[in-house]
């Protein structure tokens, strides 16, 4: 009996694995649209509504990372920032306020186009990482305020 189970088993793992290699393009999509409907179905965060867990200034920000990366990594990835400077870029969404590039949330793009450089904004948004050899700090999912 637990040969025939066995047996059973390696049958349709042969089949499928046969039918993949006919329909690679096809097999990819479902295994795409089995990851889209695991992952649609999950609360996502949203740091405009939450409490930034820091305020401060866009210098004072950068200089953390320059002066010890690996120390503002641990204290400031995934977590959401209030950063108040200058903007000194604009391109896309992307909202730069020195070394701090804000990719803008889509529910504020239409914000993007009033924004200039030179002006002083504040803008909420998760940090995602550190480029040590840029020196660039990423946000996403950014508010303007």
């Amino acid at each position: 009996m637990k040969k025939k189970i066995i047996y059973a088993i390696l049958a349709v793992i042969v089949l499928v694995g046969i039918w993949v290699a006919f329909n690679r393009e096809k097999a990819t999509q479902m295994v795409v649209d089995l990851g889209m409907a695991m992952t649609s179905s999950m609360k996502h965060r949203d740091p405009s509504t939450e409490k930034a867990k820091f305020e401060l200034t866009a210098d004072a920000f950068a200089k953390e990372f320059k002066d010890n990366a690996t120390e503002a990594n641990k204290k400031y990835i995934n977590q959401a920032v209030l950063l108040e400077g200058d903007v000194t870029a604009v391109s896309g969404v992307t909202v730069s306020l020195g070394s701090a590039a804000c990719n803008i949330d889509s529910t504020q793009i239409a914000k993007v186009k009033d924004v200039k450089v030179g002006t002083k904004i504040k803008v909420q948004g998760l940090v995602v990482g550190y480029n040590d050899l840029m020196e660039e700090i990423s946000l996403a999912q950014c508010t303007i305020k």
